[in-house]
Formats: structure tokens, C-alpha cells, sequence
């Protein structure tokens, strides 16, 4: 039963997360990206300090804190704050789809980011799996010719996106704390960053009322529920079961890209999907020591 509710959670938040990219272009594409960050990361933040307290984990808040103040502040500022500008431009510069399958570069990156800088084990097949699915990348950015690389700035600011998110991924792993407080303490100090930006970036408070509750869904949908369940979810089944969901994602996304956003997938975009996210599960699978 506990198993199945675990189960039940990851698909929860598979979906939330599927629904980003379209809320993004349907609700505030006409809003600089960076503008867009800040009220989701607002809304984010918001929600879960008042998770927290219905939780009555507030009190343990500052404990927690003190205990690893500068990770939280650093790895905050990298997973919620830089990662969150670049994803966002990434949705604002290419087509959702495009976004979608380069971001899940980033469980490979945590791979190579592990062995290089870690010194975690890796086996001669992870490597192989990993360059598996950077020909994946190659494809799609080459649009299927091989040949004609358009290394666009949308393409480089999302592989800069899922890198940041691989650093903040690998940095939470090897940290012991409560998940509710670490999330919202990162999401906390990922959105003060983001203010003390606003001098340097462009910045709009004229929004319409569509565009406010479009950012209220993606700040406390796809990215703080999406997080509680998750967490949920990892505490109630396996990581190897949660991670083969999660690779569901961009397939859920591009579904609902395709059906909503009348985008059309041509057939490099498939190929590159199926080289990343098959080098993602054989990784999974056979990438083990």
C-alpha cells in the first residue's frame, strides 16, 4: 500500500512538472522571462513557508539554517535562482519541445559532475550511456543534418539551465536535512537572489490579471507541489522506481506540447528525445558498479 501511494505521488508530480513549459507560452509569454522568475519564485516561496507552518515545521526553520547556512544560501542560489532565469529564457527563446528534451541532459551531468568533482565510482558503461545521450544532443541541435550545428542562444542558456540544476541535485544528495525546510530555505534565498538582480535585468509590474494567476499555477503548481510530492514520493519507494517515472516527463510535456500548443515534433527531435532519455534509463539500469 505505502508502495503504490509512493507510486501514486511520483506520477503526481510527473505531471505537475509536464505543465510548465505550457503554462509558461500560454499564460506569460508575452512577459520578459526574468520578470516571470521572480513572481514564480515569489508564489513558490509563499506557498511553501505556509506548508511549513500548516506542517508546524516553521519553529525548526532557523535550527536547520544555522546548522548549514551557506549551503543553503549558495546551492539555493544556484538550483532556484540562476537555474530558474535560465530555464525560463530557455522556454521564452526555443520552441517547448526543444527545452523539454535538452534540459533532461542534467541526470547525465550529475553523472560526469559525481565523477569528476566527487570522485563517486562511475563504470566504464555510465560513460558510454552519457555519450549515448550527448549524440542525442548533437542531433537536435544539428536539427537531424549532422553536419549544420545552430548553437543558438537558447540552446546554451537551457544546457546551462540543466547544468545548474545537476549542481543543485548533486549538492542535496550528499546533505542531510528535512526536505520541507531545505526547499523552502532554497527557494527562499533562490528569490532574494533574483531581487537584488532586478537593478540589472528588466523588470515589469505592469502584468494583467490572466498573467498573475498564470504565474500563481506555475509557482505553487509545477514547482512547489510538484516538490512536495516528489518528496513524498521518495520517501515511500524506491529512488530507482521514482527515477523511471520521472523519465516520463518530457514525454508527458511534448504530449501536451503537442496536443495544446499545436507545436509540431519532426523526426530529429524524436530521435534526440529517445538517444537522452534511453541513455538516462540504461544508466538506471546497467550504469551501476
Amino acid at each position: 500500500m505505502i508502495k503504490n501511494k509512493g507510486i501514486l505521488y511520483a506520477f503526481i508530480a510527473v505531471l505537475l512538472w509536464a505543465t510548465l513549459g505550457i503554462g509558461f507560452k500560454l499564460a506569460v509569454s508575452r512577459l520578459d522571462s526574468f520578470a516571470v522568475t521572480v513572481y514564480v519564485g515569489f508564489f513558490a516561496t509563499l506557498f511553501l513557508l505556509i506548508y511549513l507552518i500548516l506542517k508546524g515545521k516553521i519553529k525548526n526553520t532557523w535550527n536547520t539554517f544555522k546548522k548549514n547556512w551557506l549551503f543553503f544560501i549558495i546551492i539555493g542560489i544556484i538550483g532556484l535562482g540562476i537555474q530558474q532565469i535560465l530555464y525560463l529564457k530557455g522556454y521564452q527563446l526555443l520552441p517547448a519541445s526543444n527545452v523539454v528534451i535538452i534540459f533532461y541532459l542534467y541526470p547525465l551531468l550529475m553523472l560526469l559532475i559525481s565523477g569528476l568533482f566527487f570522485k563517486e565510482k562511475t563504470s566504464p558503461l555510465s560513460y558510454l550511456f552519457i555519450l549515448i545521450g550527448f549524440i542525442g544532443l548533437y542531433i537536435l541541435i544539428s536539427k537531424g543534418t549532422l553536419m549544420n550545428i545552430s548553437l543558438s542562444l537558447g540552446i546554451i542558456v537551457t544546457i546551462l539551465a540543466a547544468l545548474s540544476w545537476a549542481i543543485f541535485s548533486i549538492f542535496i544528495k550528499y546533505k542531510e536535512f528535512d526536505v520541507d525546510i531545505g526547499m523552502f530555505l532554497f527557494n527562499l534565498f533562490g528569490l532574494i537572489f533574483l531581487i537584488c538582480m532586478i537593478p540589472i535585468f528588466k523588470f515589469t509590474w505592469n502584468v494583467t490579471t490572466y498573467e498573475i494567476l498564470g504565474m500563481i499555477y506555475l509557482g505553487i503548481f509545477p514547482t512547489a507541489i510538484a516538490f512536495v510530492f516528489w518528496n513524498k514520493a521518495l520517501q515511500t519507494t524506491k529512488t530507482h522506481i521514482c527515477s523511471n517515472i520521472a523519465l516520463l516527463t518530457p514525454l508527458f510535456s511534448i504530449i501536451l506540447i503537442v496536443i495544446i500548443l499545436k507545436e509540431t515534433i519532426v523526426l530529429s527531435q524524436i530521435i534526440a528525445m529517445i538517444l537522452i532519455l534511453g541513455s538516462v534509463f540504461l544508466n538506471l539500469k546497467f550504469g551501476k558498479n
